[in-house]
């Protein structure tokens, strides 16, 4: 039997074409406006598999959290395993913002750029009134569950899906008929999900088409060099310690996890969208060995709170930018 190719594979070669050809296409349309056009028209492709993750993405952690919870069988369980989980949120978030903070004062990214202050009365149009503790508990729960999913309000989905997988593994035997019909939705997101995925190659050649074609052409990737190189430099120490806390509690084992996750890093990385990655790792983690139960479960809130990537660029942009200006 031919084995069959992996994605990672075709999502290399389609950021590689997407690389060239938007480079041609900027070569041979050098005016700005027709450039504008041409990647808007490229990009049809990368937005239309966006939308289509987000068709799937609000029923997918409701279905799989739901059945998480509701295969546990009691609170008890659910709130164990929340809390550790939460627990480790915390302390990679903490290290994340602190690994980033070090890397960009040692590394003095944006000095000596000597940008000048901007005038103090300029107009920013930027929107400075403060989230508040109560904006975000307030935020945290949905007015409804049908406009949470229509808005993919992920963390509000999260909090209702908890409610419902809590009262279904309430009902006990009574409740394994809904039980057994949310599971049978969440295979049918899954088969769809499989589905979009054999798309995702598509979408990385034309984000990247799109991209280089609408810019500078490959001034785009080394714009900023300096800057990304650097946080780039503090991805990998965050994932090298990542890795070894991992090898730490799991063994050699861990190396194997980081293969089989290779894929949704790539489609996130490629994509700029986390979302089009959840799907692909809830499959990678079934196939590591991880109870669904307990992906299906710890997925979702790591979805919404253990953004370490993001975390890290936050403090690698502020630090830069007060570099830039001389602001100590």
């Amino acid at each position: 039997m031919k084995k069959k190719r992996p994605l990672t594979l075709y999502i290399l070669i389609a950021m590689i074409l997407g690389i060239a050809v938007g480079y041609g296409c900027h070569s041979a349309f050098p005016d700005a406006d027709m450039s504008k056009q041409i990647a808007g028209n490229i990009s049809i492709v990368t937005d239309v598999f966006l939308r289509l993750i987000k068709m799937i993405i609000a029923l997918l952690v409701f279905s799989t959290l739901t059945v998480g919870i509701a295969h546990m069988g009691d609170g008890k369980t659910a709130g164990r395993i929340g809390l550790k989980a939460m627990c480790w949120f915390v302390v990679a978030s903490l290290v994340s913002l602190a690994l980033g903070m070090v890397l960009s004062n040692l590394m003095q990214l944006g000095t000596n750029l000597g940008l000048p202050l901007p005038d103090v009365h300029a107009s920013t149009n930027l929107k400075t009134a403060a989230f508040t503790l109560k904006d975000f508990f307030t935020h945290l729960v949905p007015k409804s569950p049908i406009e949470a999913m229509a808005n993919n309000e992920i963390l509000q989905v999260l909090v209702f899906s908890i409610f419902f997988g809590g009262a279904l593994a309430g009902l006990g035997e009574s409740g394994k008929t809904l039980t057994a019909v949310v599971d049978q939705l969440a295979q049918v997101m899954l088969r769809i999900t499989g589905t979009i995925m054999n798309l995702a190659p598509l979408a990385v050649f034309a984000a990247m088409a799109s991209v280089i074609t609408t810019t500078h052409g490959l001034g785009v990737l080394v714009t900023f060099a300096k800057f990304m190189g650097g946080f780039y430099v503090g991805l990998l120490c965050l994932w090298a310690l990542l890795i070894g806390a991992g090898f730490v509690v799991i063994g050699p084992r861990v190396f194997k996890l980081v293969g089989l996750i290779r894929e949704p890093f790539l489609l996130a990385f490629s994509t700029a969208s986390s979302e089009a990655a959840y799907p692909k790792l809830l499959t990678a983690l079934d196939q590591f060995g991880v109870d669904r139960k307990i992906s299906s479960f710890v997925l979702p809130m790591g979805y919404s709170f253990n953004l370490d990537g993001s975390m890290m660029y936050c403090t690698f942009a502020v630090l830069f930018i007060a570099q830039a200006y001389g602001i100590d």
